[in-house]
């Protein structure tokens, strides 16, 4: 079941029409229900990934600005969803290993979050796969307000591997 839902989601990935995105968002908020409450939107999937947050009470933190924990997933969303538009979920396990946020400014309007699938570079993800079995790849996604102004810049460290390099406990 799991690799039919992988491969649903590599196709979707690799074809990513509006009616695509929109299914694209459904699925993913099935596959990671944590983030289904935020009401995260992806918007675009072509040198970038694009995904929305939108303004609304249960984002807000007390003094009624975007959480901070919002923002963080949003950018941790974001590079994921990169990490795997470049190399598709059904060939790798991808595990976020770090993540840390500079905030710049309060956000109290709707978020976009924008990471760079370009950060990923082929060459040195295929030799460390091919020497080491596993790679660490780091992606920068900066989150920004409705009037364009910096918000954050979230940096995250993803761990990729082989799926026939993963060992789990039965």
């Amino acid at each position: 079941m799991k690799q039919t839902a992988f491969k649903l989601i590599d196709k979707l990935l690799g074809n990513p029409s509006r009616l695509s995105l929109l299914a694209l968002d459904k699925v993913l908020t099935v596959g990671i229900p944590f983030n289904a409450p935020h009401g995260f939107r992806i918007r675009e999937i072509s040198d970038s990934v694009v995904i929305t947050l939108p303004n609304r009470k249960l984002n807000h933190n007390h003094l009624g600005g975007i959480h901070a924990c919002a923002i963080a997933t949003i950018g941790e969303f974001c590079a994921g969803l990169s990490i795997l538009t470049h190399c598709g979920i059904s060939k790798y396990r991808i595990i976020l290993s770090e993540l840390s946020v500079k905030y710049t400014y309060q956000g109290r309007s709707a978020l976009e979050g924008r990471c760079r699938i370009s950060q990923i570079d082929p060459e040195v993800l295929n030799a460390a796969l091919l020497r080491e079995g596993k790679h660490l790849q780091e992606m920068k996604t900066v989150v920004t307000d409705e009037n364009q102004k910096e918000v954050a810049v979230v940096t995250t460290v993803w761990q990729l591997k082989s799926w026939d390099q993963v060992q789990t406990k039965g």
